[in-house]
């Protein structure tokens, strides 16, 4: 049945944003975009290039004899056969505009059916790297905004107090915007020297992994290495939109399990990584080398680090 039918589109929403860039587009502009999208309903996923997909599960109600679908899904589906749903982000070309949609397919009464939800529409090339791991960080990074913004303006403080709250987010909004649209630092194979580590002060060595990073592609790198950072010594994105979270240890021995676990309680929970990496001038313990391979924390060990700060191999969030 998947294979074989493209498939029925139940409902198409566009989204406040793209609507305002429709009501600003010329009148054949638009209609030309309207009619190019009413095309793609007839294989709506034969139509565009697939981005990302997740599935997802319900769980199976045997009072009602129905399906209730997870609730993060919010697309109301009142009626699946066998409780999976697709959902897929789909990019789009229409009149010189590329339409990033999302997808969500299922099965009713034996047959396919897909809602669709347009989320943005942007002038072609505007986002040449629109990769599935940068969408997903983008809109995480757009929740959390939102949050923060209704946190701060919910708060029981005064209106000045909320004012000035709100003044010192928009303001760290707005940096945030000009490291995005900054373009991207070149990646180079060239070899490079390999500093002393042990010559180097802990503040130091944490810049100097921040500066291999940003060496990489990497960008929005900071050190935020303190107390109270809860594992986080160093942050920055890879040149895909994700979020690199690393630690740093200027161990001579071995980095112990303890180390790992507190780490690992964080570093996804906390800090929301994407890639989560623990560089030390030692190695690992068996035991903490285990914890690692299961919690998904990638090790720069001492002879891994050398080879990274002399340019050599594929960066740790590639590894």
């Amino acid at each position: 049945m998947w294979f074989e039918d493209p498939g029925h589109v139940s409902d198409v929403t566009i989204r406040p944003a793209a609507m305002t860039v429709l009501a600003k587009m010329p009148s054949n502009q638009r209609a030309g975009w309207q009619a190019a999208l009413e095309e793609a309903r007839k294989d709506i996923l034969g139509s565009g290039t697939v981005l990302h997909t997740r599935e997802y599960t319900g769980t199976y109600d045997h009072k009602y004899d129905s399906w209730n679908m997870p609730t993060n899904l919010g697309i109301g589906i009142s009626a699946v056969d066998d409780g999976r749903a697709t959902v897929r982000l789909v990019q789009y070309g229409f009149q010189g505009l590329d339409t990033i949609g999302q997808v969500v397919s299922y099965i009713n009464c034996s047959r396919l059916f897909h809602q669709v939800t347009v989320g943005e529409i942007l002038p072609v090339g505007s986002r040449p790297r629109y990769t599935s791991a940068g969408y997903d960080c983008r809109l995480r990074e757009i929740d959390e905004t939102y949050r923060t913004l209704k946190k701060a303006f919910d708060a029981p403080t005064d209106r000045e107090g909320r004012y000035r709250d709100l003044v010192h987010l928009a303001e760290f909004l707005k940096k945030q915007a000009s490291s995005l649209n900054q373009p991207e630092p070149a990646r180079t194979n060239q070899s490079r020297e390999v500093p002393d580590w042990f010559a180097l002060s802990p503040a130091e060595f944490e810049r100097e992994v921040a500066e291999l990073c940003r060496k990489d592609g990497c960008t929005r790198v900071q050190t935020v290495g303190q107390a109270g950072d809860l594992g986080a010594d160093v942050l920055a994105h890879t040149p895909d939109g994700r979020k690199v979270v690393i630690q740093c240890k200027q161990y001579r021995g071995k980095v112990s399990s303890p180390d790992l676990q507190k780490f690992a309680g964080t570093v996804f929970q906390i800090h929301r990584a994407d890639v989560a990496l623990l560089v030390t001038t030692g190695t690992l313990t068996a035991p903490a080398a285990s914890l690692a391979k299961a919690t998904g924390i990638g090790i720069v060990h001492s002879a891994l680090l050398d080879r990274w700060a002399g340019g050599q191999g594929t960066p740790p969030w590639d590894a």
